[in-house]
C-alpha cells in the first residue's frame, strides 16, 4: 500500500534518483500515521506495565518457589509447570538453561518439558502486548492455548517415560560440564548464568529496599523485552508493506484446509519470539482483504515462539537425540492438535475473532445483499461468510477521525428487534464501539437517518434500553447540517440501493461530523448486480475506503461467534483492563 508501487511515490519523488527514493521510503516507513514510530507509541503503555509485572515476579521470585515444589506432586506437578510456564518472562533459549538446572536437581522431565514448551509462549509483557494488537478474545485464546501445550507436552512425556522410552541418561556423555551455572568461571558460555553482573541483582546486593531491588529489576528488563517488541513491529510494517497480499491470504485468509499444517511447519526454522508474534499477525490480519483464519493464525503464534533455531541447535548438543525428537514431535504435533480443535469449536468461519461488533452475538440475520470491497488499509473486515465481505470497520485514530461501521445489509438495523437473529445485539454493539470512537463528541447519543424508503419510522427500544438517545430523523423536513450533526455522536445513514442520496453539502457535513471526531455509520439496503445501485452509499463511503459492490447471498442467520460463558466473562474482564490502560 504504502510500498514502491504504491501512492506514498507519488509526486515529487517520482523519477527521482533510487537513493532519494529509498530515504523517502525509509522515512515513510518510520514517520508516516500508520508507521513504526506510531506504532511503538501505541505499544508503549503496554510494555511499560508488563516490564513492570515482570519486575514484580523477578523480585519476589514467584517462580523460583513454585519450581521448588514441582517434585513433590507427580503427574499434578505437569498442570503447575505449565502455569509456571505462561508466567515466567523467559525466551526458549534462556528456558533451556533454566530447565537443565533444573534436572540436575532431580527433576523429572515431565513437567520440566511442560515448562519448556510454555515459557517461550507467554510471559507478563506478552499478555498486555497480545492485549494491544488483537483484543481481549485473543489474549484468552493465546493463554489458554500455552497452558494447553504444556499439558500435552508434559502428559506425552510422563507416558512415554513411565514406559522407558526415555531412558535415565538424557544428556549427550560430555556435552554438559558439571558445575553450578551461576559461577561465574563456569567454562560453558552457552549455559552460564552471569546472574552477578545483572543490574538488578547488583542493587540487591547493595540495599534490602525491595522497592528499589522491584525498579532495578524492572529496568533490567527494558532492553531483553524492548527489543523483540521492536523487531516485532518492524518485522510486521515490513510484511504488511511489501509481502504480496496474495502469500498472506493463502496462508491467513481461509483459503487453505491444511492452512494450520503448513503454517506449523513454516514457523519451525523461523526466529519468532513470543512478542514479536502478536505485532505481525496484527499486520498480517489489516493487510487481508477478508478476515483472518484463526487456526492458522494460533499455529503461527504457538509454533513460531516454541522452535526457534537456537534452541534446537542447543538441544541437538546437549541432549540425546531421542529427547530432541520428543521435543520437536510434542511441539509440531501439539501446535496442529490445539490450533485445529480451537478451529473446529471455537472459531467461526467468515466472522473476525474477537471483533467487538460481535461480542456476545451468536447469529445475525442474512440473505441477499450486497457487497463490500476493501480500498484502505485502515478498513478492516468483520464479517466474509463465503468470501464475500457485508460487515466491515474504518478506524483511524491517529488523524483524530471517528469510527465508521459499514453494513452491506441495512435490514440488521431496521429489523433489529427480530428475535430470530442476534440482531439487537449486534445493533448495541455497534453503538458501543461507534460511541467510543466518537472522541470527545456528545455520548450516548444517535441521530438516524433514514434514506431506504421507511421515513425513519423505527423502533429503538433496545438501544434506549442500554441509555442511548436516539433520534430518528425525517430527512424531507429536515436537511442534514453541520450544526444539527454537533449535537451528536453518531450518524447512522441508513441508504437504499436504488435510492436517492446524500446532496453535495449533506455530504460535505457528514464528511467534517467524522474528521472531527463524530462517529458514522453507513448501511445500504438490498443488494444488487452492479456497483451503479449503490451509488449513492458510495460518494460517502468511498471516501473511508469502502465501496458497496455486487452481491451476496447468505442462509437466513449467519454464525458469528461460538464462546463459552467463561470465555466470553475473561474476555469481558481483558476488556475493561485494555479500556484502562488506554485511558491512562
Amino acid at each position: 500500500v504504502y510500498g514502491p508501487s504504491g501512492r506514498s511515490l507519488q509526486g515529487a519523488v517520482a523519477g527521482s534518483p533510487f537513493p532519494l527514493v529509498f530515504a523517502h521510503e525509509l522515512w515513510d516507513l518510520l514517520a508516516n500515521p500508520h508507521g513504526i514510530l506510531a506504532e511503538l507509541r501505541d505499544v508503549f503503555p503496554y510494555f511499560a506495565v508488563g516490564i513492570f509485572l515482570a519486575g514484580y515476579l523477578r523480585t519476589y521470585k514467584v517462580a523460583v518457589k513454585l519450581h521448588a515444589s514441582l517434585r513433590r506432586h507427580g503427574i499434578k506437578s505437569v498442570f503447575l509447570a505449565s502455569f509456571i510456564g505462561i508466567i515466567t518472562p523467559l525466551c526458549a533459549c534462556g528456558t533451556v538453561t533454566t530447565a537443565i538446572s533444573l534436572l540436575f536437581a532431580g527433576m523429572p522431565l515431565a513437567p520440566v518439558m511442560a515448562l519448556m514448551v510454555t515459557s517461550p509462549l507467554m510471559s507478563p509483557t506478552t499478555y498486555l502486548l497480545t492485549l494491544n494488537d488483537l483484543g481481549p478474545e485473543w489474549t484468552v485464546i493465546r493463554t489458554v492455548s500455552a497452558y494447553a501445550m504444556g499439558i500435552f507436552a508434559g502428559t506425552v512425556t510422563h507416558i512415554l517415560a513411565r514406559r522407558g522410552f526415555i531412558g535415565n541418561d538424557i544428556f549427550i556423555e560430555g556435552a554438559i560440564v558439571r558445575g553450578d551455572f551461576h559461577d561465574e568461571d563456569y567454562p560453558d558460555e552457552r549455559l552460564r548464568c552471569n546472574c552477578r553482573e545483572r543490574f538488578g541483582n547488583r542493587v540487591a546486593a547493595r540495599t534490602g529496599n525491595k522497592f528499589l531491588v522491584f525498579l532495578a529489576k524492572s529496568v533490567e528488563m527494558v532492553w531483553p523485552v524492548g527489543k523483540y517488541v521492536l523487531v516485532g513491529v518492524a518485522m510486521g510494517a515490513v510484511v504488511e508493506r511489501y509481502l504480496p497480499s496474495t502469500w498472506l491470504y493463502n496462508l491467513f485468509g481461509r483459503k487453505d484446509p491444511l492452512a494450520i499444517v503448513w503454517v506449523t511447519l513454516a514457523s519451525v526454522p523461523v526466529f519468532l519470539h513470543q512478542i514479536s508474534a502478536s505485532s505481525v499477525l496484527c499486520h498480517v490480519k489489516s493487510s487481508l482483504d477478508g478476515t483472518l483464519d484463526g487456526g492458522a493464525a494460533l499455529a503461527f503464534m504457538i509454533g513460531g515462539p516454541v522452535t526457534a533455531i537456537p534452541t534446537m541447535v542447543m538441544f541437538w548438543t546437549i541432549f540425546k537425540k531421542r529427547v530432541f525428537w520428543l521435543y520437536m514431535g510434542v511441539c509440531i504435533v501439539g501446535t496442529i492438535l490445539i490450533a485445529s480443535a480451537f478451529q473446529a469449536f471455537l472459531f467461526v468461519p467468515g466472522a473476525d475473532t474477537g471483533n467487538p461488533l460481535l461480542r456476545g452475538v451468536k447469529t445475525v440475520s442474512g440473505g441477499s445483499s450486497c457487497a463490500i470491497k476493501k480500498l484502505d488499509p485502515n478498513v478492516a473486515i468483520v464479517m466474509d461468510p463465503g468470501g464475500r465481505n457485508i460487515i466491515a470497520t474504518y478506524s483511524n485514530p491517529l488523524e483524530s477521525r471517528g469510527g465508521v461501521v459499514f453494513d452491506a445489509d441495512a435490514r440488521r438495523f431496521l429489523d433489529a428487534a427480530d428475535a430470530s437473529a442476534g440482531n439487537g445485539r449486534y445493533v448495541t454493539n455497534v453503538a458501543r464501539w461507534l460511541d467510543d470512537g466518537a472522541g470527545s463528541r456528545a455520548k450516548g447519543t444517535i441521530l438516524v437517518c433514514d434514506l431506504s424508503g421507511g421515513g425513519g419510522a423505527h423502533g429503538w427500544g433496545g438501544l434506549e434500553r442500554e441509555g442511548f438517545a436516539v433520534r430518528a430523523m425525517d430527512r424531507a423536513k429536515t436537511p442534514l447540517t453541520e450544526a444539527l450533526l454537533a449535537q451528536y455522536g453518531q450518524v447512522w445513514l441508513l441508504f437504499d440501493a436504488r435510492g436517492e442520496g446524500l446532496s453535495a453539502a449533506e455530504l460535505g457535513a457528514v464528511s467534517r461530523f467524522v474528521d472531527g471526531g463524530g462517529s458514522m455509520l453507513v448501511a445500504v439496503r438490498g443488494g444488487g448486480d452492479a456497483p451503479e445501485r449503490a451509488a449513492a452509499a458510495n460518494r460517502l463511503s468511498s471516501r473511508y475506503g469502502v465501496l458497496f459492490t455486487g452481491s451476496a447471498d447468505n442462509k437466513a442467520e449467519i454464525p458469528a461467534t461460538v464462546a463459552s460463558g467463561l470465555f466470553a466473562a475473561a474476555s469481558d474482564m481483558l476488556g475493561k483492563v485494555l479500556k484502562y490502560v488506554h485511558k491512562a
